[in-house]
Formats: structure tokens, C-alpha cells, sequence
């Protein structure tokens, strides 16, 4: 059996609020990957967000992709700000795909902690476990 490791997946930019926010997701999007923008069977806002990085030649990672979300973030609109200041949950969710390690570290650069926190936006992680094409466990 083939060793599986453990590694970075992608970072998401979860928001969440009572009130829609059209003018944020409408600006956010010419600028980053939309994987959904809805309302929630709870009545709120749901939306996910990933950095639009074609770059294929630049080494990916949860710096890279914090810092151009910042980045699109920091361009917004007055208004567009004023939306994502009401949003409730504002985190940046770092996925990692988990393999047969042991242990797994993964650093945080404090430059990506810190332009998150500097948007007011909180870090937060998810692990996808290994799993078969049929999703039972391995």
C-alpha cells in the first residue's frame, strides 16, 4: 500500500451574515473563485470564496492565497466594506488533506496571520480525510 501524505489543500474565505451582500459578493467575484453565495436554510448569507491563482508557475500555499484574497479584499468598495464589516463570520478556512503522517506541521507565516487579522478576518481549519473514489475510509 502506497504511503499518503498529508498536505495543504486550499484556503477558503467563509462569510456568513443576517443580510445579504450583494455589492461584496459582486465585487469579490471579479476578483476571486465563488464556490457559493446563497441564502441558508437559517435565513442568513452563506459564501465561499478561494484566490483566483492561475498563476501555475508560483509555488501555492496558505500565504499566497491569504495575502490575494487580502489583496482583493483591500480594493473593495465603501460600500462593499460596509457589507463585509456586518458579516458575522469572516475566516479564512485552510484545508488540508490527510494522509498517512504521523504527525504533520504546517507554519502559518506570520505575514498572512497578520494581514488576516488586519482585515479583521479569523483563521480556522478543516481536515479532509483519506478517503476512497466510493468516500468509505482507507
Amino acid at each position: 500500500m502506497a504511503t499518503i501524505n498529508t498536505e495543504y489543500a486550499n484556503t477558503d474565505f467563509d462569510l456568513k451574515s443576517s443580510s445579504s451582500f450583494d455589492t461584496l459578493h459582486k465585487e469579490l467575484s471579479s476578483r476571486c473563485f465563488v464556490l457559493h453565495y446563497m441564502q441558508g436554510g437559517d435565513g442568513h448569507y452563506h459564501a465561499s470564496f478561494e484566490s483566483d491563482d492561475d498563476d501555475e508557475t508560483a509555488e501555492s500555499g496558505v500565504e499566497r492565497d491569504i495575502l490575494l484574497i487580502v489583496n482583493a479584499i483591500n480594493m473593495l468598495s465603501d460600500a462593499a466594506k460596509a457589507e463585509l464589516d456586518a458579516c458575522y463570520l469572516r475566516e479564512f478556512n485552510i484545508g488540508f488533506h490527510c494522509g498517512d503522517s504521523w504527525a504533520f506541521g504546517y507554519s502559518i507565516p506570520h505575514k498572512a496571520v497578520e494581514a488576516a487579522a488586519n482585515v479583521g478576518c479569523s483563521l480556522a481549519v478543516t481536515l479532509y480525510p483519506m478517503r476512497h473514489p466510493d468516500g468509505t475510509p482507507r
